[in-house]
């Protein structure tokens, strides 16, 4: 089968290259049987393929292009908002169960499909940065600042918490709430390795988002780390929920969130849950 997949966003050139995700991961996985071509800014990609697979939102600007497409479908990166752009798609790929149930709600085609890279992101080896002491960061957030993300509602964590990632535009206040209280702040588009870093550093993750940050939480389970969400974000609170609910099974007894996540959201799971959709 031959896949196009296009990120159509202005800094995705810059940012898939260097990107350790598990949507990457799982295209590497496709890559191995099938022809997957990336597409990533913002460019229209070729017919010439048997799928065309969008990551984006529900009013992503190539949906006034979808039809020229013989098969399509969409990754969503956020809550939909507009059923009638996702009615065009042979399919709608939810990163997590709510988004899954309001998709199947409005009669569409959707697929649960989602992952982390556990390759990546294993609590093993030797760190990729300077020699680092385990364990000395209280709580750790990797997130661009931003209100959704609500950095501010745990800055009164101080100096016990570590947060990175970039700053938006609207994100001023929470970064500043953030250093107000002594938190440890560090502002730039960071590695996947130092990020890996953080987390073999972590005692805690800790998610204040109010939607969203379900890659943070898989990454931090796949490294042995139960992350702390608030029950506000459902998306990603869910993972908690599963994983509870999962663990209280017999034979998962006693096991840990890596093998919660091997079993349900490794990149290859990942892969088989688009493969499913596209045929």
């Amino acid at each position: 089968m031959k896949i196009n997949f296009s990120w159509f966003w202005g800094k995705a050139g810059e940012i898939y290259p260097n990107w350790r995700d598990g949507l990457r991961a799982a295209l590497e996985e496709l890559s191995k049987e099938h022809e997957v071509s990336i597409f990533c800014g913002e460019v229209e990609p070729p017919t010439d393929c048997d799928f065309m697979l969008f990551w984006g939102d529900s009013n992503c600007a190539l949906f006034n292009s979808v039809d020229k497409y013989k098969k399509k479908g969409i990754i969503l990166t956020t809550d939909p908002t507009n059923f009638d752009n996702l009615r065009k798609l042979d399919v709608v790929f939810c990163e997590s169960t709510p988004v899954y149930e309001a998709c199947r709600a409005q009669g569409l085609r959707a697929v649960k499909a989602f992952g982390t890279d556990t390759n990546f992101y294993e609590a093993t080896g030797k760190m990729g940065s300077k020699a680092l002491t385990l364990r000395d960061i209280p709580y750790f957030y990797p997130a661009t600042f931003s209100p959704w993300k609500r950095q501010s509602k745990i800055a009164y964590l101080g100096d016990k918490l570590y947060c990175i990632g970039t700053i938006q535009p609207d994100g001023l206040d929470e970064a500043e709430a953030c250093r107000k209280t002594g938190v440890k702040v560090e502002v730039g588009y960071f590695p996947p390795q130092t990020i890996k870093d953080c987390y073999m550093r972590a005692n805690h993750v800790i998610i204040p988002a109010i939607h969203g940050s379900e890659r943070t939480a898989l990454e931090a389970m796949s490294m042995n780390i139960l992350p702390r969400i608030t029950g506000e974000n459902k998306r990603t609170f869910s993972y908690l929920q599963e994983f509870f609910d999962w663990s209280m099974k017999m034979e998962n007894l006693g096991k840990w969130t890596r093998e919660f996540v091997l079993e349900n959201y490794s990149e290859k799971i990942y892969a088989k849950k688009l493969l499913e959709g596209m045929k």
